[in-house]
């Protein structure tokens, strides 16, 4: 069983005038923040974890650029009483397998946990601004601290805060991923608020959806990052062989659990810091692009760059030394010749590395004995490309150092077509070569042309190299890739940053730019099946460009989508037997009561025990492969409690009709309640998310 289903994030503390942020005073403190920012853990973790550090210190990489400076700290929920209430983060009791009978009392704490946040949340802030009226607040929160931010967001004063990010919100929702065709495949209505959530199914949260998401009066001030494979807040991933726990405990681990070496928190400082230079009119001190940065050095360490090694070294460390700076992250590897003696490419630093290990790492490069006509490079690449934890949204840089050519096909039969299909997997990765003697243009060109990368010649190559890697526009698809069928509009954006004059498109999937548009968008209607990689370059005013790439394919069929048929309920005292049948395509369903999660079960035939009256029982079905369909509401008690939390609807018999599913039942009498259609709802459609399962241990 799976005894923590959400993850941890934790607040930090941030003053724009220090290195290292302090946390938050007490309320009774004499003088007063322009910022308070607040943050909240996920589930089962202690106060000031990896998830707090993390973002604590991606907002003091952004702080360092701006100017004027603010006065800013942030409090951790949970970590005194306001309200008379301290956010515990407890965790679910379970939300393993079960069999045909379960108790619904298990997560009772659960959801008490999340009430004492909100109140201790809006009680904190209370307090605050009857103390210091001109203070802003900033307000994050991860899974189960998510929960506890959107769910808050009714009963703040927009006025007082200056933007809201949630990370894996199990109270997720976003409109234009449901249904089987949904909009959001097409590239069609994406919400204001959809900051990451690069899978197109994602719909809503594994708790039901909170309605609206982002309020009329709250318009600009929400974000929300749902990783890919993240099932908490309604990503999908293909499910593994096993047992349901198996299959549980694998699906935290594949997206739940990595928003920090994702990249996540660092791209929601990134916003924050454009939302606090609107709101208080300041700016940065660099004119850099602020966008995800992800370089790779790579050196050739042969005999014959003893002359130039030296030179090199000291250009890498400078560029090296900006990329950090601006919040990017540096690897370092070094490679040769697959015939020679010593590994034909070594992993020096891995992504993450501070500027001290990559100077290290730099000293300890030394020229060898090996071939210097030609290097293996195209096997050093590849094995670059795949080692590599690439964060998902950043512009990725390949620099080659090197004064001799590469073998095509290398050795090892690794062909130049190989590592430009796996540039364009990763989105892409664009390949720079730093010319020692200005003779490799004609070696190279189709290698970095391919790979939308460039050449720099030695006499200019730090200048050159810093200003295009650091000063080039930043571009990247919302969507990790993009589903339609044939004959259907396809709409086509990226998110771009820096001052870009043009867009040229590959909508073709050829690596030929077909396309060129002002704005990032284009439209296209594709006649026939078809798949392959959409290309975008963004070019600036000088000249500079970025590229992105994202799969697309194009199907004249849907599958099925999850349901659940013929549903009744007998309810009595404090408990309610639910019987279903599984839909075609169905094989689990997630059960829940009052939006506490109870677990994943392959029965047809239900006992819930330890019911509260009322209560709300949520039925969500889940196919083999990880798609989940709509949920299913069933009222337990009469009348039915209050939520701010409104669940997936589900139909009876038909995957593609819009109406929602009640129920009426009493708990002090047994009762077979019928399950009705309704057709007032406004806020249903068939869903189609693609849903993963959960990981054992604390998270």
């Amino acid at each position: 069983m799976l005894k923590h289903i959400f993850t941890y994030i934790v607040a930090s503390a941030v003053a724009f005038t220090v290195a290292c942020l302090p946390l938050a005073t007490p309320v009774t403190a004499k003088s007063c923040d322009d910022i308070k920012f607040i943050f909240a853990r996920g589930s089962g973790q202690s106060l000031g974890a990896n998830e707090y550090q993390t973002f604590k210190s991606s907002l003091e990489a952004e702080l360092k650029n701006l100017t004027p400076s603010l006065k800013a700290s942030i409090y951790e929920l949970g970590t005194n009483t306001y309200g008379s209430a301290k956010y515990p983060a407890i965790a679910p009791d379970l939300i393993g397998s079960f069999g045909a009978k379960i108790s619904a009392g298990k997560n009772f704490a659960f959801g008490e946990s999340v009430k004492a946040g909100e109140t201790e949340l809006k009680s904190y802030i209370d307090e605050v601004s009857n103390l210091c009226k001109n203070t802003k607040f900033v307000l994050s929160g991860y899974s189960q601290g998510a929960m506890i931010m959107s769910d808050s967001i009714p009963d703040l004063d927009p006025d007082k805060v200056i933007y809201v990010a949630t990370f894996g919100d199990p109270y997720l929702y976003l409109p234009e991923g449901f249904g089987l065709f949904p909009e959001a495949c097409r590239g069609e209505n994406l919400s204001n608020y959809r900051e990451f959530a690069p899978n197109c199914h994602t719909a809503s949260g594994v708790l039901g959806s909170k309605i609206p998401y982002e309020p009329e009066d709250w318009w600009g001030k929400v974000g929300l990052w749902c990783n890919d494979q993240d099932f908490i807040c309604g990503a999908g991933l293909k499910l593994s062989f096993g047992s349901v726990d198996e299959i549980i405990n694998t699906a935290l681990a594949a997206g739940h659990l990595n928003y920090v070496s994702d990249g996540h928190f660092d791209s929601a400082a990134k916003k924050i810091i454009e939302k606090i230079k609107e709101a208080f009119d300041v700016g940065a001190v660099k004119n850099r692009i602020a966008g995800n940065r992800d370089t790779v050095f790579l050196f050739d360490r042969t005999s014959s760059m003893a002359p130039y090694i030296d030179k090199y070294k000291q250009e890498a460390s400078k560029l090296a030394k900006e990329t950090i700076q601006l919040g990017g992250r540096v690897s370092l590897y070094i490679y040769g010749d697959l015939d020679d003696s010593i590994p034909a490419v070594e992993r020096i630093t891995d992504f993450g590395a501070s500027l001290s290990d990559f100077n290290d790492g730099l000293n300890s490069i030394i020229t060898s004995e090996g071939g210097d006509e030609k290097e293996s490079l195209l096997h050093a690449l590849l094995t670059v490309m795949n080692e590599q934890n690439w964060r998902a949204g950043a512009t990725k840089s390949i620099v080659v150092l090197t004064d001799s050519g590469f073998l095509s096909p290398d050795r090892d039969g690794t062909t130049l077509e190989q590592v430009v299909k796996r540039s364009l997997e990763i989105d892409p990765v664009n390949v720079y070569v730093i010319d020692s003697d200005n003779n490799l243009e004609t070696r190279y060109s189709k290698l970095v042309n391919l790979t939308n990368g460039q050449i720099f010649d030695s006499s200019t190559s730090y200048l050159s190299a810093t200003n295009y890697l650091l000063e080039r526009p930043a571009a990247n698809f919302p969507l990790t890739r993009y589903e339609g069928i044939v004959g259907s509009s396809m709409t086509f954006s990226v998110n771009a940053t820096g001052e870009i004059i043009s867009y040229e498109w590959d909508t073709n999937f050829d690596g030929v730019f077909d396309s060129t548009t002002t704005t990032p968008t284009i439209s296209k209607t594709y006649s026939t099946e078809s798949s392959g990689y959409l290309q975008v370059k963004a070019t600036d005013s000088s000249g500079k460009f970025s590229t992105a790439s994202v799969p697309v394919e194009i199907v004249s069929y849907l599958e099925v989508s999850p349901s659940l048929n013929n549903i009744s309920m007998d309810a009595s005292t404090n408990s309610a037997k639910i019987n279903y049948q599984l839909g075609k395509n169905t094989s689990f369903v997630l059960v829940s009561v009052n939006g506490n999660p109870l677990g994943i079960t392959t029965e047809q035939n239900l006992e819930i025990t330890d019911l509260d009256d009322p209560s709300i029982i949520t039925l969500t079905p889940i196919s083999a492969n990880g798609m989940s369909g709509q949920a299913i509401s069933l009222n337990f008690g009469d009348p039915a409690p209050s939520s701010k939390t409104t669940s997936r609807n589900a139909t009876t018999d038909s995957s593609t009709s819009n109406n929602p599913v009640t129920s009426s039942t009493t708990s002090n009498s047994s009762t077979t309640s019928n399950i009705t259609a309704n057709d007032t709802a406004n806020n249903t459609a068939t869903e189609n998310i693609k849903i993963l399962a959960p990981n054992s241990g604390k998270h």
